[in-house]
């Protein structure tokens, strides 16, 4: 985990275990561009997660990686509040990790 001014970024498994007090506590989380393969190199992967307080509610959004760094959003949702967010968020992290393990296996 690493932490860059009020964001904290984190693997995608992280973000498996992540639970609604520690959002409100970082209040602003994003998942790593890459993820460490089976030789402990690491492989760029094409999203990334983001999940953030803001005045007006949670943001989550999935962002597609087109010429790294350069992104476009996916897919993007505000929630009245965490509890509510996070699932989703949780969710997506685990559609990228199943389809990368997929891609992996073939």
């Amino acid at each position: 985990m690493h932490y860059y001014g009020n964001e904290t970024i984190m693997s995608l498994e992280a973000v498996l275990a992540l639970r609604p007090n520690e959002v409100r506590i970082l209040e602003w989380v994003r998942t790593y561009e890459f993820l460490e393969n089976k030789y402990g190199l690491d492989d760029p992967v094409n999203h990334f997660l983001d999940i953030r307080i803001e005045p007006d509610g949670v943001r989550i959004r999935k962002n597609a990686i087109t010429d790294f760094p350069d992104y476009v959003t996916e897919n993007e949702e505000l929630h009245p509040d965490v509890e509510t967010a996070l699932p989703i968020f949780i969710g997506w992290a685990q559609e990228i990790l199943a389809k990368l393990e997929q891609e992996e296996n073939q």
